[in-house]
């Protein structure tokens, strides 16, 4: 372990504190093993940035060291997370501290589907109860495909709405004001019904 605090220190200029603190949201120390709690990480440097904010005129270092604590927030807390806690396994570090030219080779997008396959086998097992991962994606996917389970956009507030990345992303079909009256709600039987009749069923 004290590698990798060695490591973390040595790029983004921060020592985690291994024993004698533990996380208020997590009730964890900040380092546990070979993974780092995602919450601490992103509350010191949102503390840091109250008292010290970034500027024209910050260290180019700096400004990386933001850019990456933003990418640990994104990757460990949001397309790769996991369903028991918010700590990112140390290996993921070796990637995001690499140079943003050879992040950018990284086939981001088949590793988060791989990661979302993976999670979803595992929820399928009897004993499983919870899921992980990027599932906002799944969920996108069942709106488009499912459009019965899917919110109905209202046109009766400002729209459309000033976004600047309304139609490059599947994502931003859902922005805005949605409603779900319209929606079967409660009724099993209904959605198996048309679930069925999806995919060829009697």
């Amino acid at each position: 372990m004290p590698g990798w605090v060695h490591f973390i220190h040595s790029h983004l200029g921060v020592k985690v504190p291994v024993k004698g603190c533990v996380d208020a949201t997590d009730r964890m120390p900040p380092m546990r093993k070979h993974q780092v709690s995602i919450t601490w990480l992103t509350k010191y440097f949102r503390d840091h940035y109250e008292s010290h904010p970034l500027t024209e005129e910050s260290l180019e270092d700096e400004k990386e060291r933001y850019a990456r604590v933003y990418l640990i927030g994104m990757i460990g807390g949001l397309f790769f997370s996991k369903k028991s806690s918010n700590l990112l396994s140390c290996g993921w570090l070796r990637i995001i501290f690499n140079s943003w030219e050879k992040m950018g080779e990284y086939s981001w997008a088949s590793a988060c589907l791989a990661m979302i396959y993976h999670n979803l086998c595992n929820a399928s097992l009897k004993a499983v109860r919870e899921v992980s991962g990027a599932m906002f994606i799944v969920q996108f996917w069942a709106w488009e495909h499912m459009p019965w389970i899917a919110p109905v956009q209202r046109l009766d507030r400002d729209w459309p709405i000033d976004h600047p990345l309304r139609g490059e992303a599947y994502g931003t079909r859902w922005l805005g004001h949605t409603t779900c009256d319209n929606l079967v709600q409660h009724k099993l039987d209904e959605y198996r019904r048309r679930f069925e009749r999806l995919w060829g069923g009697e």
